[in-house]
């Protein structure tokens, strides 16, 4: 699991955010949200412009350079942070694996380019690289690299990742390939500027295409049902081969020439949440644009139920509740800085406080 980002220098996080998912709190309620006492699931909340959708694509930053999975490199225009004098992003993940901490930093001028890489594993450094001058690995499986290959056009992390068979007995090399596998598996998507997406899939075509595709119209008719949603879908033939239709009587007509914003952005969702259960660390960017609060809320919960890591943003405050996820779950992101609800307050926070009212009275402005 993700268990700390830090990021500076990037967009318009210039000065350092540390986003610790480990700082965790003592609640006896949704325990099952902390595994290993690292956050399963949270929701950040926060003004327009104060950076929610900056703080997702800084962190995908780490599968632009390390995968070979979808990329939105239209996202990272104006990288690095425009009043600043410094002119590398710098950016840093500690990853848990098996009770194992894997951190990994890089330093970026552009999108494209990695400058400088380090890995440590249990606080001992495994790997390094630095653009024009040395770089170092200390891996079981990886002694008869040829460095000198290495031209700096790619990641050096990524150039020991797709040259070396590790040892899978070593417990250093292991925790390395589970760091590898982890962010080929990590998402973000948005439907509120169309469908969006960056990560784990190249999967392209409509979203029609894709459900039929996947075998999953019947599954598709029944989460639209759960969610108060009733239409006869059926498979119907394109130009293009096999789409999804909606049956009117003795008509068919294609399904996405007649969803409501909510209904496409509820199938965009689950196009994704069929591949969840595979994916490592999920980060939804305004999930509810096009939602009603009680179908928001639907959804969370149906989210909620997989082991995934998932991270949302929203303004809908009506999610601020302690019967769907707990204080420390509940974030707010405002002048470069993200905390919880429990940072937030020297109130002790129990199960029966109406989180949403204190926030708007103000409880959580503490800083």
């Amino acid at each position: 699991m993700l268990q700390r980002f830090k990021v500076q220098n990037f967009k318009n996080f210039r000065d350092e955010l540390v986003w610790d998912f480990s700082n965790t709190k003592s609640y006896e309620f949704h325990q099952e949200l902390v595994p290993q006492g690292i956050l399963k699931n949270a929701i950040v909340f926060g003004e327009n412009a104060s950076g929610k959708t900056n703080l997702g694509w800084a962190l995908m930053d780490i599968v632009i350079h390390l995968t070979d999975s979808m990329k939105n490199i239209a996202n990272y225009r104006n990288y690095v942070n425009l009043n600043s004098n410094d002119q590398l992003a710098h950016f840093e993940y500690t990853f848990c694996f098996d009770g194992n901490l894997l951190a990994y930093y890089y330093e970026k001028e552009e999108v494209g380019k990695v400058l400088r890489e380090k890995v440590s594993i249990n606080h001992r450094e495994v790997l390094s690289a630095d653009l024009g001058y040395e770089a170092k690995v200390h891996l079981k499986g990886a002694e008869g690299l040829n460095l000198d290959m290495w031209d700096g056009s790619i990641s050096f992390v990524k150039y020991v990742a797709r040259n070396t068979v590790l040892d899978k007995d070593d417990a250093d090399s292991r925790a390395f390939m589970q760091f590898i596998r982890f962010v080929e598996h990590m998402f973000w998507f948005s439907s509120a500027d169309g469908n969006n997406y960056i990560g784990f899939s190249n999967r392209v075509g409509s979203i029609g295409k894709n459900i039929v595709e996947l075998d999953a119209v019947d599954e598709f008719r029944e989460f639209l049902h759960e969610l108060g949603i009733d239409v006869e879908l059926v498979i119907g033939d394109d130009a293009e081969g096999k789409n999804l239709y909606c049956r009117y009587k003795n008509k068919l007509v294609l399904f996405q020439n007649i969803w409501s914003s909510g209904t496409r952005a509820l199938a965009f969702l689950f196009l994704w949440y069929l591949q969840m259960r595979d994916m490592s660390f999920v980060f939804i960017d305004e999930f509810d644009a096009f939602y009603h609060y009680e179908l928001a809320e639907t959804v969370v919960r149906k989210v909620l139920a997989l082991d995934t890591q998932v991270v949302f943003t929203s303004h809908n405050t009506d999610l601020m509740t302690n019967e769907l996820l707990r204080p420390d779950c509940y974030f707010e992101l405002s002048d470069n800085q993200i905390k919880s609800f429990a940072d937030r307050t020297s109130k002790a926070l129990r199960q029966a406080h109406n989180i949403q009212k204190m926030y708007k009275a103000g409880a959580f402005d503490e800083r």
